[in-house]
């Protein structure tokens, strides 16, 4: 079962607010892999405040760069899946 948006606020997960994508991050968790700023820079950039811009690139690109984040600090909720 996903995350709801309240499970991951709770495990100290900040929320960045999407159209269509919310991408929450975990600052404890995050061991610099930098994976996330290298694959797609137009939502990861730390240059900017915020420095997650969910709408900077299609919502599957998103998806699939905080799936591949190898310390778990990235999750997210799709809004157009959630019911």
């Amino acid at each position: 079962m996903a995350d709801t948006e309240e499970d991951l606020i709770k495990q100290g997960y900040k929320k960045y607010y999407g159209d269509e994508l919310d991408i929450y991050f975990h600052p404890i968790k995050c061991t610099h892999a930098a994976n996330c700023i290298k694959y797609l820079p137009s939502v990861f950039d730390v240059n900017n405040k915020p420095w997650i811009y969910p709408n900077g690139a299609l919502r599957e690109d998103g998806k699939r760069v905080v799936q591949n984040c190898p310390s778990d600090a990235l999750r997210f909720i799709d809004k157009r899946t959630v019911h």
